[in-house]
C-alpha cells in the first residue's frame, strides 16, 4: 500500500502555531471510489514532527489504519468481499451468499470490529445458529464457509493477523435421505388438491419429477402436445432483483420427457384456458406463455409456489413434505416399479447416476427386500 503525506500547522485566534495535523492519503476505496485519508495531531519541532509523519505513513502502509481496518466492521467487510472479490459468481449464488449474510452473518457479528472477531465469538454464532435459529447442519455450514471465506481474503490483505473462523467446530451432518409420498398418499393429495389452482403444478410434478424452477419455467412452447412429449429447457429461479429464467443447474437437465397419456388431457385443458383468459383480459393479461402462471399471465416467484403448497398441506392436515419432495416422491414411485436406476437418474435430470443412487438408498433397500423375496420363492420348494 503506498500514500502521500503532508502537514498542516494548527493556529490558534492570533495566528500562532500551537501544533501540527498530519494528513496520510492513501488509494480511493475500490468499492466506493472516495479518497481515503487519515488525521493525526502532534506538536514538536520540524525535525519531530516530520518523523512523526513518516511514522504515521509507516503505520498505515502496514496495515494499522485507524478508521479503515481496525475499525472496519464485519459487515463492511462482508459487503466489501462480496462485490470485490466476487464479481464473476453466478448470479442465484450470489442471491444466497447475500442471504446468508443478511440473515446469520450481520445480525450477530456484523456489528463487531473486524480484527476483534474472536473464534469464540464465531464458535458462539454457529452454535446459536443451531440452537436458536433451528437450521440444519448444511445451512450453518454454507453460512460458516461464506464468513470463513471472508476472513480468510481479509488475512490475506493484512487487515486480520489469523483467520477466527479456524478451529471452529460444526455440527455433524446428517446424511441426507429424501421424503416422499406414499401411493395412498398421493392419491389422498390429489383427491384434495383437485379443482384448486394448485392442481396441475401438483400433477406434473408427480407426472415428470420436475424441479421447482423447472416447473415455473416450462412454457407452452415446450410442450409437444401432437407427441406427447415435454421439453425441459428453463429453469425459473431467484435472482438479485427478482426471479430469473436460465438454463437447467447441468446439461443433464436439459431433458424431453414423455408426457403420460392420462395427465396430456390436464395440460390440453390447462392450455385452453390460458387462452380464454388471454382473450378476456386483453391488454391485462400478460402473454407469458407459462404453463404455471397466475391467472393473468404472470409468473409465480419460486417462493410463493412453495408457501402455496405448504398452505395447502395445512389446511387439509396433510403430511408435511417441501414442495421439492413432489420430486422426490415420483422418482420413488419410479424406482419401487422396478423402472431400472439409470432411466430414472436421466427421467429426473440428474447430472450422474451415483446422485441418484445415493439421493434414493431408501428406495434400494425396498429393491433389495424384494430381489431376497425373489430369491426365496425360487429356492423355497427346496428347503
Amino acid at each position: 500500500m503506498s500514500s502521500a503525506g503532508h502537514i498542516k500547522p494548527r493556529k490558534n485566534q492570533k495566528g500562532e502555531i500551537t501544533g501540527y495535523q498530519l494528513v496520510v492519503e492513501i488509494e480511493p476505496d475500490p468499492i466506493t471510489g472516495k479518497r481515503r485519508r487519515f488525521y493525526r495531531t502532534v506538536k514538536g519541532n520540524k525535525k519531530q514532527v516530520a518523523k512523526a509523519l513518516r511514522d504515521f505513513q509507516a503505520e498505515i502502509e502496514n496495515g494499522g489504519v485507524p478508521t479503515a481496518h481496525s475499525v472496519m466492521k464485519v459487515k463492511d467487510w462482508m459487503d466489501q468481499w462480496l462485490k470485490l472479490y466476487l464479481p464473476n459468481i453466478e448470479e442465484t449464488t450470489r442471491v444466497g451468499y447475500r442471504e446468508k449474510i443478511d440473515k446469520y452473518i450481520n445480525p450477530n457479528l456484523g456489528n463487531i470490529p473486524l480484527k476483534s472477531l474472536t473464534t469464540t465469538a464465531v464458535q458462539a454464532w454457529v452454535n446459536k445458529l443451531q440452537t436458536e435459529y433451528g437450521l440444519a447442519p448444511k445451512t450453518i455450514s454454507n453460512a460458516y464457509l461464506n464468513l470463513s471465506a471472508a476472513m480468510k481474503q481479509a488475512v490475506m490483505e493484512g487487515k486480520i493477523p489469523t483467520n477466527p473462523c479456524l478451529y471452529v467446530k460444526l455440527p455433524k451432518k446428517q446424511k441426507y435421505q429424501a421424503a416422499y409420498y406414499t401411493k395412498a398418499e398421493v392419491t389422498d393429495v390429489l383427491n384434495k388438491v383437485k379443482g384448486t389452482d394448485l392442481y396441475l403444478p401438483i400433477l406434473i410434478e408427480f407426472y415428470l419429477g420436475l424441479r421447482r424452477g423447472e416447473l415455473l419455467g416450462l412454457h407452452w412452447s415446450d410442450i409437444d402436445m401432437e407427441n406427447g412429449i415435454a421439453h425441459i429447457r428453463n429453469n425459473y429461479v431467484r435472482g438479485e432483483k427478482g426471479a430469473i429464467c436460465k438454463t437447467p443447474k447441468s446439461q443433464a437437465g436439459i431433458r424431453d420427457l414423455p408426457i403420460g397419456a392420462s395427465l396430456l388431457p390436464e395440460l390440453k385443458k390447462a392450455r385452453a384456458q390460458y387462452n380464454m383468459n388471454k382473450l378476456a383480459m386483453g391488454t391485462a393479461f400478460t402473454d407469458s406463455d407459462l404453463v404455471i402462471c397466475k391467472p393473468d399471465g404472470t409468473p409465480y416467484k419460486p417462493d410463493t409456489m412453495s408457501h402455496k403448497w405448504e398452505r395447502f398441506l395445512k389446511k387439509h392436515s396433510l403430511k408435511k413434505i417441501r414442495f421439492h419432495d413432489l420430486r422426490h416422491t415420483c422418482a420413488t414411485m419410479l424406482i419401487e416399479a422396478n423402472v431400472p436406476m439409470k432411466t430414472v437418474s436421466t427421467f429426473m435430470g440428474h447430472a450422474n447416476i451415483q446422485i441418484t443412487f445415493d439421493t434414493y438408498a431408501h428406495c434400494t433397500k425396498t429393491m433389495e427386500q424384494q430381489a431376497a423375496d425373489t430369491i426365496d420363492n425360487i429356492l423355497s420348494h427346496v428347503i
